[in-house]
């Protein structure tokens, strides 16, 4: 548990009217700690309340009852608590770093910002606070500052893990990956979610030369986009390592990397553990073990293809839609809300935001829009701009079909999601449609990305600024289509 999280010992108090009240207060105080001792939350929370309603001034009651529903997940009930306790004591760290992360959560940054400054100011070796003030500084484009501070964070706390993990993401963005990369490997330290999806029972490779032939397993982790940019890495291990390469990624991208020929064999996640010979790697170490550099473009990687089936399937299907246009162009707007709460905020943007676009005649658009965002075609004033094929698409999830639908079209224009990579790993031409500071993949500067040559990144001036982006994005199509440089299918 860390120090920001950590529910203190009850201390003393100021205020109370008389010495039975005092003691009254000091009983309940000691019934909470000796409720939380016993794992009876409730308990706890019930002589926390009872404090609260006879008006205690001591500043810990709001701080460890904070705690108590932070450990609960109560989230929403925590920001009047904490800002109690800092009425009552201006000059807690603590208290003020807890608020800071419950404003971050509601979206609140500036203020979150403040108040984790404010906890930096009364206590500069206060890890948690510094890495905390250090993510906001990241976010909104202090790069090199908040560098600074997750080194100042390590410099009092060397084993605290988030910072070691939070600083790859500064240097990775500024396209330093020697060291970024380096410090990337301590995501699986920290928490359940950046885990690898299954852990074989084999030794884990640390890069060296393998002997010919030794089976080399890649297992897959976090979402469905890393697997879908690093699993096109397979072929390059294999030329620089000549080892069997054994791909164990989501059963979603499974048929896709079959068919794209990526790995020389395939073993499910739930089976990793009958394999007994050869070494295993978490997918996303892989570029570090590679020596993967920006200045090395990867145009060599062969593309994502889908199968033969799905490819006939739906080359069939738009052939005999009645579409309003010539052009054909996959949208993507939406990821994962949940993924979006930090680092990820503001990289999806609404559909209606790419209305201007239906201003061009020659284009249908074609909804890649999976899930979360998918119920805004109901309402989209644009909705009949879209292929009379749609309907058709709108339940499909599997990674073949979607990269044949994908296939059919000349142009994707998608939010920094895993339809990026699909598109992009296919070598389509993809348009991506960045926020000011997006995620490291993507540098800070550059209209080109050395992943993948079919890219063409357009990046926001301000953030959140998407109908500037959206205007010049429309723009640009507009002078591509005069111009024949993108054709009709």
């Amino acid at each position: 548990m860390t120090r920001s999280q950590r529910v203190p010992s009850g201390g003393g108090f100021g205020g109370g009217s008389g010495a039975s009240r005092e003691k009254h207060q000091r009983q309940l105080e000691q019934q909470a700690q000796r409720s939380l001792q016993a794992g009876d939350w409730m308990g706890a929370e019930r002589a926390y309340r009872w404090l609260i309603n006879g008006d205690s001034a001591n500043p810990s009651v709001y701080t460890n009852l904070a705690a108590l529903l932070a450990m609960q997940k109560r989230t929403s009930e925590l920001e009047p608590l904490l800002r109690q306790a800092i009425a009552l004591q201006p000059k807690d760290p603590v208290a003020l770093n807890n608020l800071g992360q419950v404003l971050v959560q509601r979206g609140a940054l500036e203020e979150a910002e403040a108040s984790f400054d404010a906890a930096v100011e009364l206590d500069g070796t206060y890890p948690e606070a510094l890495t905390n003030l250090a993510n906001l500084r990241f976010q909104r484009g202090a790069l090199y500052e908040a560098i600074d501070l997750y080194k100042l964070a390590l410099a009092v706390d060397p084993n605290y893990l988030e910072a070691q993990w939070n600083l790859a993401h500064p240097l990775l963005l500024l396209g330093d990956y020697r060291q970024g990369f380096r410090q990337y490997e301590y995501r699986s330290a920290i928490r359940e979610a950046i885990q690898p999806h299954s852990i074989p029972s084999l030794h884990l490779w640390d890069g060296a030369p393998l002997p010919s032939g030794t089976p080399l397993v890649l297992v897959s982790e976090q979402g469905l986009g890393d697997s879908l940019q690093f699993m096109r890495l397979a072929p390059l291990l294999k030329q620089r390592q000549s080892c069997e390469v054994v791909f164990s990624v989501q059963d979603k991208l499974e048929p896709l990397a079959r068919s794209s020929a990526l790995a020389d064999r395939y073993v499910p996640h739930a089976r990793l553990a009958e394999l007994r010979q050869g070494g295993w790697l978490p997918l996303l170490s892989l570029p570090a073990r590679l020596g993967i550099e920006p200045t090395q473009p990867l145009s060599s990687l062969p593309p994502l293809r889908p199968s033969a089936l799905a490819l006939q399937r739906w080359t069939e299907r738009l052939a005999a839609a009645a579409d309003p246009g010539p052009i054909r162009v996959g949208i993507h707007w939406q990821g994962d809300p949940a993924h979006e709460i930090t680092s990820l905020r503001g990289r999806s943007l609404p559909l209606e935001a790419l209305a201007p676009l239906a201003e061009i005649p020659e284009i249908t658009f074609v909804s890649l829009q999976r899930g979360h965002g998918e119920e805004q075609l109901q309402h989209c004033s644009f909705r009949n701009r879209f292929t009379t094929a749609q309907s058709d698409m709108n339940g499909v999830w599997a990674f073949d079909d979607m990269a044949a639908i994908v296939n059919q079209c000349d142009l994707v224009i998608s939010s920094d999601s895993a339809m990026v990579h699909l598109a992009a790993g296919m070598a389509r031409p993809t348009w991506v449609l960045l926020k000011a500071i997006p995620e490291w993949r993507w540098g800070l500067q550059s209209s080109e990305s050395f992943w993948y040559p079919s890219v063409r990144l357009f990046r926001q001036s301000v953030n959140g600024d998407w109908p500037g982006l959206i205007a010049t994005v429309t723009a640009n199509l507009k002078e591509q289509i005069c111009t024949g440089a993108i054709p009709a299918c």
